[in-house]
């Protein structure tokens, strides 16, 4: 599949039919994004359609990329897939989002867009930039390897998803044990 080199889109050239962009775009492209992860080893391959839509734009389409993460119980790296459909609203008069609600007493600011909206001041579009923020906001914020991860043994390191070390585990005491007692006692 040929790089991905649109960059900036002119939002007021977009025609009423739409745009597509499909292509490739290479890790050295995806500075942020590869600063987050432990590994961006292949292209993220992106088949995207933009079209406008009353007075914003629909960006969708199909993703196909995947990061490397390391697991925060056990530390072994393992391939985090990004989402693989994407859908974005596009604002170009992000200024004129945000307004003041004058039926409502004292300062009262309302904001007029969805969650999944993007700003385009000035009605330029960085595409690459947009897409980078979408999968820096998907990544996990405690990656795991696997659901049930069992993680590292605290006394001697063993990796507890690959063997049973043997090490006892003393339970540790908690304020809240108090609490449990109280609860026998009635």
């Amino acid at each position: 599949m040929r790089e991905l080199r649109e960059a900036t889109i002119h939002l007021d050239q977009v025609p009423p039919e739409g745009l597509s962009f499909q292509g490739a775009i290479p890790p050295e492209r995806l500075s942020r994004l590869t600063e987050a992860v432990e590994a961006l080893e292949k292209p993220v391959e992106v088949d995207l359609r933009l079209e406008p839509e009353k007075d914003v734009f629909l960006l969708s389409g199909s993703v196909d990329g995947k990061v490397v993460l390391e697991c925060e119980s056990c530390r072994v790296l393992f391939e985090f897939p990004l989402a693989p459909r994407l859908f974005l609203t596009v604002d170009p008069n992000p200024e004129k989002a945000v307004y003041r609600d004058r039926s409502q007493k004292g300062e009262v600011w309302v904001v007029d867009h969805s969650d999944e909206q993007v700003e385009a001041p000035e009605g330029k579009l960085d595409l690459i930039s947009a897409l980078e923020d979408e999968w820096l906001l998907e990544l996990p914020l405690s990656p795991r390897c696997k659901e049930d991860c069992r993680g590292l043994c605290p006394v001697c390191g063993t990796d507890r998803n690959e063997a049973e070390c043997g090490c006892s585990q003393a339970r540790r005491e908690s304020p809240f044990d108090v609490l449990a007692q109280l609860k026998k006692d009635e």
